[in-house]
């Protein structure tokens, strides 16, 4: 499958939709967040598993829809295998480019708040590089940043930062699954950027 059509899987619209007939209140971006985390900390998550986590998070009994079962089949599939392939093409479930800048940094804080929270239910417990703590506590500072997102004005300058900082934690996120996973990628881009004062 070509990574366009993996990507295609990670749609925030396409699962939102789901979320709206299953009645999960839940922000998408969140749950992308924790599957993304607890895959980057290293340990293994079972379709099941996932399956499982899901239903718990998101407060259903079980899928209304068959077709929404296989959405959140291939969100997991598709995540896995973009941070499998050591081609760093993977990108947080957020709102797209169009939607207003306010929105898409909130999703984005939301992304990091469920990344936290998965690597957290990962219980991974060994010793953590000071490198992996940095993105972590930089993860949380995005996290906590979501009533500020909320009144991000539209500009230049805020929609350049935001880049930055999907791009940062696109990055991140990826870099601490080839660090727990030994994926080597082709390049190793250690872009940083800075968070909005």
């Amino acid at each position: 499958m070509s990574t366009e059509m993996l990507l295609d899987a990670l749609d925030f619209d396409l699962i939102a939709d789901v979320f709206v007939t299953e009645s999960i209140s839940m922000s998408p971006a969140e749950l992308h967040g924790q599957l993304c985390g607890y895959l980057a900390s290293g340990v293994a998550l079972p379709l099941e598993d996932w399956l499982t986590m899901v239903a718990e998070t998101c407060d259903i009994e079980g899928w209304k829809e068959d077709a929404s079962r296989a959405a959140i089949v291939e969100l997991y599939q598709a995540t896995q295998t973009l941070f499998q392939n050591g081609e760093y093409a993977l990108k947080p479930c957020m709102s797209d480019d169009d939607a207003p800048l306010n929105e898409r940094g909130k999703t984005l804080a939301q992304w990091a708040h469920g990344f936290l929270a998965g690597y957290g239910l990962s219980g991974r417990k060994e010793k953590l590089s000071d490198e992996t703590k940095q993105v972590l506590q930089d993860f949380a500072n995005i996290s906590a940043m979501q009533s500020e997102m909320d009144d991000l004005e539209e500009n230049n300058d805020n929609e350049t930062d935001l880049m930055e900082l999907i791009e940062y934690v696109r990055l991140s996120a990826m870099m601490l699954y080839s660090e727990h996973h030994g994926v080597n990628p082709e390049q190793d881009d250690n872009s940083t950027a800075t968070l909005f004062h």
